[in-house]
């Protein structure tokens, strides 16, 4: 130990050249990733129906017996962030903003979506609360990010609904085609039974003419309730959309940011870096001086060396000048008051000096 803080004391202006040097190009990156970072937000507020309020979350959740509940804005955020991860959602955000040409001119499209992607937080504030944000270069390319994003998530889910809606009225539709067939039929069958018998009719054929007509009747009420719930399925779209704009709501929009913002953090985590490489390289520093000198620095060194034992120490004292020699009375002054330079180890072997650095 002693040798590695002769070490760092011998380089010291060495050590402090370095650490000042990393200290300014770290103080400078943070300083320009502060300054030239701009974010946007928007908070959005999601309610759903009271069955929908919490939901249990299997799949977050470590002991069977403790339920975790996944609310309304966790879910929001969840999904939000889920969408982020595709290409295609950043994609389509892309083309809705200025960014269009650098990802149309960018060598590698997939770490250019990744770096997009890193840039996007989604966190739940509360129950309801969700703030979505983007880091950007300029507060023009954080504000469109934010509401192309905002704007594709809304129209996916309304798709979706709309989707699954269609799905339901497709299958509505063949049901009323294949009722009316049928009704068609059972009331050609009951015309072509009343074209070919008169009345007065004997028991048989009263009894064949009253099933015809029932099964005309139950035709006709077939179609009837399927266009009544083609139009209760209008309804519900319509009824749908309507939800969907009153469960998600924009509280606070996003909006341009002339100041900067969102950077604090990466600055912070920039500095610690460089720092943290400074304090790496003046250990690195310190090891090689330690052992690549070839001096003796303390009594240690000279008990490595194996053939030496170190009996006592003898104080040098400094000189007054280069042509002076050393006065007895001088020299014992100097010996009780402290005036004392390195000392000279002298062993059971030829005496060892040590060298002034």
């Amino acid at each position: 130990m002693q040798r590695y803080v002769y070490t760092a004391r011998r380089f010291l202006w060495v050590i402090v050249g370095v650490v000042a040097l990393l200290l300014v190009s770290g103080a400078a990156a943070a300083y320009g990733e502060y300054v030239g970072t701009f974010e946007s937000s928007a908070t959005i507020w999601v309610q759903r129906n009271s069955q929908d309020l919490l939901q249990t979350h299997a799949v977050q959740t470590d002991v069977p017996s403790v339920p975790d509940f996944l609310t309304p804005g966790s879910e929001y955020a969840e999904s939000f962030t889920q969408l982020v991860q595709t290409q295609a959602f950043l994609r389509s955000a892309i083309e809705r903003t200025s960014l269009t040409a650098g990802l149309a001119g960018a060598r590698d499209q997939l770490s250019y979506l990744d770096d997009i992607r890193k840039r996007f937080k989604i966190q739940a504030l509360g129950t309801n609360l969700v703030k979505v944000s983007y880091r950007a270069d300029s507060p023009e390319v954080a504000f469109e990010m934010v509401a192309a994003a905002l704007a594709i998530r809304d129209e996916r889910a309304a798709a979706a609904q709309i989707a699954s809606t269609s799905m339901t009225s497709t299958l509505y539709t063949k049901e009323l085609d294949l009722a009316q067939q049928k009704s068609t039929r059972a009331q050609a069958d009951l015309d072509q039974f009343n074209a070919t018998h008169t009345p007065p009719l004997d028991a048989a054929e009263a009894y064949r003419q009253q099933q015809l007509r029932t099964a005309s009747d139950v035709a006709q009420a077939r179609v009837d309730d399927l266009r009544a719930a083609l139009d209760r399925m209008a309804v519900v779209s319509t009824l749908l959309e309507v939800g969907q704009s009153a469960d998600v709501q924009v509280i606070d929009a996003p909006a341009l940011q002339p100041q900067p913002s969102g950077g604090l953090r990466q600055a912070i985590l920039v500095f610690g870096i460089v720092m943290a490489g400074a304090v790496t390289l003046v250990a690195i520093l310190i090891v090689l001086g330690t052992l690549l000198t070839a001096s003796v620095a303390s009594e240690a060194d000279l008990e490595r060396l194996g053939a030496v034992t170190v009996v006592a120490s003898i104080p040098e004292l400094a000189r007054r000048g280069r042509g002076d020699s050393p006065d007895l009375a001088d020299t014992l002054a100097g010996f009780a008051f402290g005036s004392v330079a390195k000392p000279v180890l002298v062993g059971d072997q030829p005496a060892a000096t040590e060298a002034a650095s």
